[in-house]
């Protein structure tokens, strides 16, 4: 029996393979890596004894890891999307130019609770649909964590009226947007959402502004009228089963965090590829 894992790390996004034999109940297990990536990642150069140990599979140079010692971290297996999903999920998730995918774009995820703080002036009719809105969202997407806090001290998304306190400068004068997101690495830190009370649709842009901020996701005319990822102008949109689906998936670890398009493609092709032919799921492992 063979069992392949693909390693995704976080930080670097360089994946390995790896492979296990069982063979008359005596388990051998060796570490590889694509020769491409072995390249990228040590500075040794690669002997001929090496070469001795080299595996091919589907066109692909593997290269043994000597003495290797797997990073901590959490194995989830890979979570198999089918294309029409995908192309959905890609259309919002990259922020993609003119509907052009652009290979070097990165999804954007939050990696900590997002705490969201009221500024004095948001009355209470305002949040009495949104609060249990983001509290759904919440309680149904895995490792994405959403809270309500009292103070400002305390919280790294911001919700306020214009004439408030400025709680991003970024959205002060911004003719463009009324949410701000702040990433690092791909990574989501803080946000904001500025209304303006004489909007008619004030709740409804709230959740509109949220949603977007969850991954500075793109909306598209292919998604119905009633999704919040669609660029229709409605007040009756709802959180859909396809728009739920999409941010289950966005921070579902089935995938590799804050990749760029073309790795995401090209990952999800080699685990696709592999389970194909072997017939056994792929893990990532995530390290932090």
């Amino acid at each position: 029996m063979k069992i392949n894992t693909l390693f995704c790390l976080i930080f670097n996004f360089i994946f390995s393979l790896s492979f296990s034999q069982n063979l008359e109940k005596k388990v051998e297990q060796r570490h590889f890596i694509s020769l491409k990536y072995y390249k990228l990642k040590y500075k040794e150069p690669l002997t001929k004894e090496d070469s001795l140990n080299f595996q091919y599979r589907n066109n692909d140079t593997l290269v043994l890891i000597k003495n290797y010692l797997e990073p901590k971290g959490v194995r989830v297996p890979y979570e198999f999307k089918d294309s029409t999903f995908l192309h959905y999920y890609k259309k919002v998730a990259f922020n993609h130019k003119n509907n052009l995918y652009s290979t070097k774009t990165s999804m954007k995820y939050w990696k900590k609770d997002i705490r969201i703080f009221f500024s004095k002036s948001i009355k209470k009719s305002t949040k009495k649909d949104f609060i249990p809105f983001v509290k759904n969202i919440s309680d149904q997407v895995d490792s994405l964590n959403i809270f309500i806090v009292k103070k400002a001290k305390d919280a790294n998304y911001f919700i306020y009226n214009d004439g408030d306190y400025e709680y991003e400068e970024n959205l002060k004068n911004n003719k463009n947007t009324n949410y701000y997101i702040y990433w690092k690495q791909n990574k989501i830190y803080k946000g904001a959402i500025k209304l303006y009370p004489d909007d008619i649709s004030l709740e409804d842009k709230m959740k509109d502004y949220f949603i977007q901020s969850l991954g500075f996701f793109k909306l598209s005319n292919e998604f119905d009228c009633n999704s919040y990822f669609s660029n229709c102008a409605s007040e009756k949109k709802t959180l859909t089963n396809l728009d739920l689906e999409i941010i289950k998936y966005h921070y579902s670890y089935g995938i590799c965090k804050g990749t760029n398009l073309e790795t995401f493609e090209n990952q999800h092709k080699k685990a696709k590829e592999l389970l194909k032919e072997t017939g056994h799921k792929l893990n990532f492992l995530h390290v932090d």
